[in-house]
C-alpha cells in the first residue's frame, strides 16, 4: 500500500470516530436524567454538557476506567467542592461581594446585625486544601464600629468568633458528605 492510502485511512478512521463521538452525545443529550424527588442535584452542570473525558473507547464501551466526575461545585484543583458548598451553605445569611471557586476565596459585603446598625462585619473565606481537614479552611472576621461623626473604625473582633465560624463550615461539610456519599451509593 502507498503513502497515500494510509493517510485516507488514517482520515477516515478520524472521521468514524468523530461522528460515533457525535451520536453518542445526542442521544445522551436528549434522554432525560431521572431526579429523585425532594432532592438536591450535587452537580451544577447542565445536562447537556459535553463529556471531555470521553474518548472512543469509552463511547464503544471498551475503556477500562470509569469516569472520574466529582460530586458538587466545580472548584479549582486545589479547593475541595464538599467544604466550598458548606461555605456558600454557611454564609447564606449575607450577601457576596466576590466569589472565586477555582482559588477557594469567598468575601461578604459589609453587614449590620439586627439591632446593632453602629457595627459591621466582613468575613473572609480561603479553602486552601481539598481535603476535608481543619487546616483547609481559614476564615478571617473584620469589624469596624461608627464613630460619632459617621466614620467606621476598625476594631478587634475574639479569636473565637473566627474558630466558631470554621467549626460550622466544617459541620456543614461533613453533613454533605454524608450526602452526597449516600447519593454515590444509591445511584451506583
Amino acid at each position: 500500500m502507498s503513502f497515500v492510502h494510509y493517510r485516507l485511512s488514517a482520515a477516515l478512521a478520524a472521521s468514524l470516530s468523530l461522528a460515533v463521538a457525535a451520536c453518542a452525545t445526542t442521544q445522551s443529550s436528549e434522554q432525560p436524567q431521572p431526579v429523585a424527588p425532594n432532592t438536591q442535584q450535587a452537580s451544577t452542570s447542565a445536562p447537556s454538557e459535553m463529556d471531555t473525558e470521553a474518548t472512543i473507547w469509552s463511547i464503544l464501551g471498551l475503556a477500562k476506567k470509569e469516569s472520574e466526575r466529582h460530586q458538587g461545585p466545580q472548584t479549582g484543583s486545589t479547593v475541595s467542592p464538599i467544604l466550598w458548598q458548606a461555605a456558600l451553605d454557611s454564609l447564606d445569611f449575607v450577601k457576596l461581594a466576590s466569589e472565586d471557586p477555582l482559588a477557594g476565596s469567598l468575601v461578604t459585603e459589609w453587614y449590620s446585625p439586627a439591632g446593632k446598625p453602629n457595627e459591621r462585619y466582613k468575613i473572609t473565606v480561603f479553602i486552601l486544601a481539598r481535603s476535608l481537614r481543619s487546616d483547609a479552611i481559614a476564615v478571617t472576621v473584620t469589624r469596624q464600629a461608627r464613630l460619632g461623626d459617621g466614620n467606621w473604625l476598625e476594631t478587634t473582633i475574639a479569636r473565637q468568633v473566627e474558630t466558631d465560624l470554621e467549626t460550622a463550615i466544617l459541620n456543614r461539610a461533613r453533613q454533605l458528605k454524608r450526602e452526597w456519599m449516600a447519593t454515590e451509593t444509591t445511584n451506583k
